[in-house]
């Protein structure tokens, strides 16, 4: 090991720099039998001692090149068995053509993780050197994916760790050849089929002639200051975070405008992600096209909306800015109604209840507007059947203090209720007129006065809460 002196300082440097290992761990190291992957599989052999660990290598054969593919297979199991490790083989077919590539790593990862619970890993080893981090971080800007993506690829994530980060690819052959060490060449990684081919065999070669022969170099060190910089904006946009946020309901958050508004743009990029990772655990979904969609309506008049990957929603409602995973727009039937066809103490409507009750004398007129959710109207001034119901094409009323009719659309404007929380609204009518705006306002026409004889009070609630504890109580019995 004293001629490889110099590789082993580095490997062990880099590794205890970020932190890649503990002593004790079981580490999985997925082994194609390529360069990278063969340097790092013998890397970690020559120091599990130094680090205190356990190797368990696994091999993928996507049986994709025919006798080459088995040719890999059996020169894994040769290294592995010579070396006393530890090692497991899958073999698949990759039924689609199309995006062959993301079916590949879909396949690895799902079984490199069914691997980790099996055997107790604690971490997964991957090959990736200098050269992948460039071509990262190229594929990635040119994706949008902002800070987070061209960063690149981190040293550690998560569970997954990439011990071969610091080195380049001539370093790493320069290895295997000084221990006398063959490998397996994946000769499709010449063809440029893939995205990542196109940029390792011509983008890349083309910047080294024509801009700078260092790019490789340069973008690795450009990947720290671009990690470092990534953390900063993700602490700050946390802090903003909790200073705009107004509610938070389990269905979604609710933020002010206003202070969102104040915001830097790159940290109100952040502060989407950091809402958007909330519904899902995460974030890579969020693109910066989905980042200019929610910009676009920040100034827009009304109510808009937003619909982002996996279910996600952005409601722009007046002076809040909402994050939801139920779509607001389609959650209630317009055409659900009930009739009441006389005095009922109690009742419900979807998820309210009613309470109604005749009173003889009036409250004080302090208490007669206080609640939004309770009302007092003159019997005498209007008559069962009452139907509850939705808003509808052409919906008047006189709201209590006008003595003109008045549009509901244009009320639930003046009121500036939300444009998706307008078909929520509970509508109070007799045969011949709106009785109740339910929360807003009453018809002028039913307004309670000295003078009235018969009143009614009428309450909603909501029912939400009580319901959910009720279907507790039935799955406990």
């Amino acid at each position: 090991m004293k001629k490889n002196l110099k590789f082993y300082e580095r490997f062990e440097r880099f590794a205890l720099d970020h932190k890649l290992f503990k002593n004790g761990e079981k580490v999985l190291i997925g082994f194609s039998g390529g360069a990278d992957s063969t340097a790092l599989l013998l890397a970690l052999w020559h120091l599990k001692s130094r680090f205190g660990l356990s190797l368990l290598a696994a091999h993928i054969n996507y049986n994709l090149r025919g006798q080459d593919s088995l040719e890999d297979e059996k020169f894994v199991k040769e290294f592995c068995f010579q070396r006393n490790i530890s090692l497991v083989i899958k073999n698949v077919k990759i039924k689609s053509a199309s995006n062959l590539e993301n079916n590949a790593r879909n396949i690895r990862f799902r079984y490199f993780n069914k691997l980790k619970r099996s055997y107790n890993v604690s971490k997964i080893a991957l090959g990736h050197n200098r050269e992948d981090q460039a071509e990262t971080m190229i594929y990635r800007m040119f994706r949008g994916s902002g800070y987070t993506g061209i960063k690149g690829i981190l040293p550690k994530n998560g569970n997954t760790v990439h011990p071969l980060l610091c080195f380049s690819k001539a370093d790493i052959i320069e290895y295997l050849q000084t221990e006398n060490v063959s490998w397996r060449e994946d000769l499709s990684n010449q063809e440029n089929t893939f995205t990542r081919n196109k940029i390792r065999n011509e983008m890349i070669p083309w910047i080294q002639e024509n801009l700078n022969p260092k790019v490789i170099n340069k973008l690795y060190n450009a990947a720290a200051l671009f990690s470092d910089t990534d953390e900063i904006l993700r602490e700050l946009a946390k802090r903003r975070l909790l200073n705009a946020q107004i509610k938070h309901s389990k269905n979604g958050y609710k933020f002010s405008l206003k202070i969102i508004k104040k915001m830097r743009p790159v940290l109100r990029f952040y502060l989407y992600r950091e809402i958007y990772k909330k519904f899902n655990n995460k974030e890579k979904d969020f693109y910066h096209s989905n980042f200019e969609e929610i910009e676009a309506i920040l100034d827009a008049d009304g109510s808009k909306r937003v619909d982002l990957p996996h279910n996600v929603f952005v409601f722009k409602e007046y002076n809040e800015l909402i994050f939801t995973d139920r779509d607001k727009s389609t959650e209630i039937n317009v055409d659900n109604k009930k009739e009441i066809s006389g005095l009922r103490i109690r009742s419900t409507f979807e998820d309210y209840r009613i309470i109604m009750k005749k009173l003889k004398i009036l409250p004080p007129k302090r208490y007669l507007y206080e609640d939004k959710n309770t009302i007092y109207l003159d019997m005498d001034k209007t008559s069962f059947p009452f139907i509850i119901r939705h808003r509808q094409p052409g919906d008047k009323f006189f709201p209590l203090g006008m003595k003109h009719a008045k549009k509901l659309k244009d009320f639930f404007i003046d009121e500036k209720v939300p444009k998706f929380e307008r078909d929520k609204v509970l509508i109070f009518c007799d045969s011949e007129k709106i009785l109740w705006v339910a929360g807003y306002r009453i018809d002028n026409r039913i307004n309670v006065s000295s003078k009235t004889k018969n009143i009614l009070r009428i309450k909603i609630e909501k029912m939400t809460v009580k319901r959910a504890r009720a279907a507790e109580r039935v799955k406990k019995r």
